[in-house]
């Protein structure tokens, strides 16, 4: 019940009042409204607000009296306030709840308070993302308080359109079904996590072709997600995450797929996002991390790693810091340390590996520490060599792709290739191509092909052909079709002289699975391994959207050879802060976070393949016809 206090009795005086409210029964409904008169007529939050994502009173000066439900004047600069439930329009579309901006000296104000306000209708925010703001206040009085708050609007499903949150903009929110956490890369700089209704969401061209059925999915994410947050808008990183029981750690990490309930808070509408600042705890229920490597069938086991910038520096603990990757020899360690714990679980025949520091093949580059390393992880010298490509370097992009393979289990066939073509000169990595043969008695030959191409990122630096069109394949598409096109080609050629049908075609595409380049090489005759029809996989998590980037594309000789396929989910699942990077992480925060263990040794997940090889057919030569002309 409302506590009115002596000092808001003695302000009202004999006014006849609800509970310290407004006037009941007022029999002037046009009764002018006085600022300072606690009790006395007000303008209805519902009507500032209005059915609209913007109110139609914009500049005007009003007054209200209502409930302070958030007091967050120290990180959002103001209040949340929300009708008394006999106070409230009936009308779903319109909000009962405001925001409160409070410039100056921060008044003595607490959850709880009723309060009288007088300020200019604004709208905070750019084009239809604003927040309905009462700014330039002329009066703040407190008249009085209540133990219980306004009721929270009750949430139950996602709504029709992401535009309807709108109709809770500033009040009491309840979430009532479990919430999926999707995304928690902003979890320990600015507390804040993203949530979905609907469970995981998909990148809509992981799913369906750029056109309507993309754009469909890309509504329906919209409408479902939320952003959770703590009240506060600043950078600086919360010492403690006041929603959270527990605070981020390896026994907490707060994985996307984690389940979230009792979301209870504040509706705000601010940088372009609806969001939830939480007022009560939440329970989450932590999703599983996944310790151990998939368990794919097959005599030969590929995997394809995208090692996340493996610079080494000069290759003798100096020569940082380097142009990207770990910053000094110390964090080099710990880069190290996670990206070995991973290979060394996946115990595969053959990596390929991405993002490796293109420094050539010799002593000392990081394509052979990584190899040492892995061999004395194992215990085993010599159990990994590495390919040497056809020149001295890979290309001129300062990062570059390898292979791994085991000799007891493979061995060279021929030399290595490389592909010059306009499309992996100024922006895909240059493609590394090496036939392998089992060593086993009839085994069978295969040729492994290891892509990196061009990024979804630097849309700024694009020419017109490769500007974002918008329709969900990011910007840069037309480079990585000229890529898929060049190298389908080129394949076509047997660029290693294999004789053999067998290709694998892998790597870091960055490209989705239903986008053009990929679609490109399966009208090529390459079949995607490991995502079956109404089953995708995913590698990596964007903006809370997961998707695969990294694919492992067979000929389809080779696909028929295919036993299984999986990714290990260690790394686009996780939160960045458990990878080796220290900056901008306390010393408490690094020691809850960092382990030597594979979780967040990338930020692309492995994937797996394996293979039962057929013996390798010796290719038939077709005898040419006679030359005529140089007879005669």
């Amino acid at each position: 019940m409302r506590n009115c206090g002596p000092a808001a009795a003695a302000l009202l005086g004999a006014t006849l009042l609800s509970s310290c409210g407004h006037q009941v029964n007022n029999p002037m409904a046009d009764a002018p409204i006085q600022a300072d008169v606690c009790g006395a007529t007000a303008h209805l939050i519902s009507d500032v607000q209005g059915a609209a994502l913007r109110s139609t009173q914009e500049g005007a000066s009003v007054t209200v009296e209502a409930v302070v439900i958030a007091e967050y004047t120290a990180g959002l600069g103001g209040v949340f306030l929300q009708e008394e439930q006999q106070d409230r329009d009936g009308d779903p579309m319109s909000s009962e709840g405001l925001f409160v901006q409070i410039d100056g000296a921060r008044p003595k104000v607490v959850r709880g308070d009723v309060v009288r306000v007088t300020g200019s209708v604004t709208e905070i925010g750019e084009d239809t993302s604003t927040l309905t703001t009462l700014t330039e206040l002329s009066e703040l009085r407190v008249c009085g308080h209540l133990d219980v708050l306004p009721q929270p609007a009750l949430v139950e499903e996602a709504p029709l359109v992401a535009d309807d949150w709108e109709a809770h903009e500033g009040m009491r929110v309840a979430i009532e079904p479990a919430a999926t956490l999707i995304g928690n890369y902003n979890l320990t700089a600015h507390g804040e996590l993203l949530a979905s209704l609907g469970g995981r969401q998909w990148v809509p061209t992981e799913l369906h072709p750029p056109g309507a059925l993309a754009r469909e999915l890309a509504d329906n994410n919209a409408r479902a997600r939320l952003l959770l947050d703590d009240g506060s808008v600043s950078a600086d990183a919360p010492e403690r995450i006041s929603y959270l029981a527990l605070q981020p750690s390896i026994d907490a990490p707060y994985r996307a797929g984690t389940q979230l309930t009792g979301l209870i808070g504040v509706l705000d509408e601010r940088f372009g996002n609806y969001r939830l600042h939480l007022t009560d705890r939440l329970s989450a229920v932590q999703a599983m991390r996944p310790e151990s490597a998939p368990e794919v069938t097959g005599k030969l086991r590929v995997a394809t790693f995208n090692v996340l910038n493996f610079f080494n520096g000069d290759g003798n603990g100096g020569g940082f810091p380097t142009e990207r990757g770990a910053s000094d020899s110390e964090e080099l360690t710990r880069q190290r340390a996670k990206i070995l714990s991973a290979l060394k679980a996946m115990d595969a025949d053959l990596y390929a590996l991405v993002e490796v520091e293109n420094d050539g093949f010799g002593k000392g580059s990081a394509i052979e520490e990584i190899t040492l390393r892995l061999n004395q992880a194992r215990g085993r010298r010599g159990e990994y060599e590495y390919v040497r490509g056809p020149g001295e370097r890979m290309g001129d992009d300062i990062i570059s792709v390898g292979i791994l393979y085991r000799p007891k289990k493979l061995r060279l066939v021929g030399l290595s290739a490389t592909l010059e073509a306009p499309a992996f000169v100024d922006r895909s990595r240059a493609p590394l191509a090496q036939t392998f043969e089992e060593v086993r008695k009839d085994g069978g030959r295969f040729t492994v092909v290891v892509n990196h191409w061009k990024s979804k990122g630097g849309c700024d630096k694009a020419d017109p052909a490769n500007q974002d069109r918008g329709d969900g394949q990011g910007c840069w598409n037309s480079v990585r079709v000229e890529a898929a096109r060049a190298l389908a080609d080129w394949l076509g050629t047997d660029p290693t002289a294999s004789g053999d049908p067998d290709l694998l075609v892998l790597g870091d595409f960055n490209a989705h699975s239903q986008e053009d380049p990929i679609r490109l090489l399966g009208e090529a005759g390459y079949v995607q391994l490991g995502s079956e029809q109404g089953r995708p996989h995913y590698s990596f998590v964007y903006s809370g959207l997961s998707g695969s980037l990294d694919h492992a594309l067979a000929s389809v000789s080779l696909a028929a050879q295919t036993e299984s396929a999986a990714v290990w989910h260690i790394n686009a699942d996780e939160m960045p802060e458990f990878d080796y990077n220290r900056e901008g992480k306390s010393k408490a925060l690094e020691a809850r976070m960092f382990r030597s263990d594979p979780f967040r040794s990338s930020d692309h997940d492995p994937m797996l393949v394996g293979f039962d090889l057929s013996p390798s057919v010796p290719a038939v030569v077709e005898p040419s016809a006679p030359d005529t002309a140089a007879a005669n």
